[in-house]
């Protein structure tokens, strides 16, 4: 072996010679690696690792609409909480974890032939979905589904539309009128993106 400065010349087995820069390759890797670990760290520090979000409250009172503009159903009583993301004081559950979630409504009208359960499911304020119950000569359920994507921060909502005849019945814990949300999967986190691109590279 000849050293060469900085490089040395050696051959292979098939003695083909090889030009092979030791210490400049020990020092790129050394620096490479020094900042790939210093990415992680960071994009770690911004990652929230959890990935469970779930949630099922009812309604514990009867509940009649207001005139002049809609009016938030507050689901006070929460049977199941994973993550605390629905507020029972006011309604609203905030996104912790960016990702695609699946929401259930359920509604149930008065007894009245005037009486329809008219309620929507919104989120960022804009409406998705909604439920419509008829109250003619009987309680009547209705319920309706929707998968949505979320970003952390959204705020998803249920309001019951503004209307003289606009209505909800409940009885006591009997839960007839019911709301729950959670995660189906979450979004892939910028750690997760980086780790696949370096697997990537490495093959």
């Amino acid at each position: 072996m000849l050293p060469l400065g900085k490089c040395f010349l050696t051959r292979l087995r098939n003695d083909f010679p090889m030009l092979v820069f030791t210490p400049l390759l020990n020092e790129m890797a050394l620096f490479i690696g020094a900042l790939l670990a210093a990415v992680i760290i960071l994009v770690a520090g911004e990652t929230n690792y959890s990935t469970q979000s779930a949630f099922t409250a009812k309604l514990t009172t009867g509940l009649n609409a207001a005139l002049d503009k809609n009016t938030r159903i507050v689901f006070d009583s929460v049977l199941t909480s994973v993550g605390n993301d629905y507020n029972p004081k006011d309604g609203r559950f905030t996104t912790s974890i960016s990702g695609t979630y699946v929401f259930s409504l359920s509604l149930m009208s008065q007894y009245s032939s005037s009486s329809t359960a008219f309620g929507c499911l919104y989120k960022n304020d804009v409406e998705q979905i909604c439920v419509w119950s008829n109250g003619n000569s009987a309680h009547e359920m209705s319920s309706n589904t929707i998968t949505v994507k979320l970003k952390k921060g959204d705020v998803v909502e249920v309001a019951l539309k503004a209307g003289r005849n606009y209505a909800l019945h409940n009885y006591g814990q009997a839960g007839y009128c019911s709301f729950t949300g959670f995660l189906l999967y979450p979004e892939e986190s910028l750690l997760e993106k980086l780790l696949k691109t370096i697997d990537t590279l490495s093959k």
